[in-house]
């Protein structure tokens, strides 16, 4: 069975519900998950997880976790959940231009928007994970 971080900024109400709605649907697809926070998470820790999916806000307020998802690419697949809407571009201008196709953004949606964002992920992680290129490490 394999294992996807969570990493969701705790500041962020809806990016830990959304966070809980995602590990539900990677159970039901018999992928384990752990939740963990943005502020105590590492790249060392997360090396060890067969996916990373970064989740909160589009205007996130801690750079930190950027900085995991630059840390972990090219060794796991990595992906962002933005919770609420606008314009998801931006979050992408401040990865370097080699991870901007490389790096899946998909859409929660705000409390009162549908948030169809988590089945792609899940199909995309799915497909990521068994794919062989990521499993060099760990």
């Amino acid at each position: 069975m394999d294992r996807v971080a969570i990493v969701y900024y705790q500041r962020d109400a809806l990016a830990k519900l959304r966070s809980t709605e995602l590990a539900e649907q990677l159970s039901a697809h018999e992928l384990r998950s752990e939740i963990l926070e943005v502020t105590s998470s590492s790249a060392h820790e997360l090396i060890y997880f067969d996916g990373v999916v970064l989740v909160g806000p589009l205007r996130f307020s801690r750079m930190h976790g950027l900085a995991l998802v630059k840390a972990v690419f090219g060794f796991r697949p990595v992906a962002l959940l933005l919770t609420g809407s606008g314009d998801s571009d931006r979050i992408l201008r401040l990865l370097p231009k080699h991870m901007r196709g490389e790096v899946p953004v998909f859409t929660a949606g705000g409390s009162d928007l549908p948030h169809a964002g988590i089945a792609p992920l899940v199909t995309w992680l799915r497909a990521m994970i068994g794919y062989s290129g990521y499993r060099a490490i760990g």
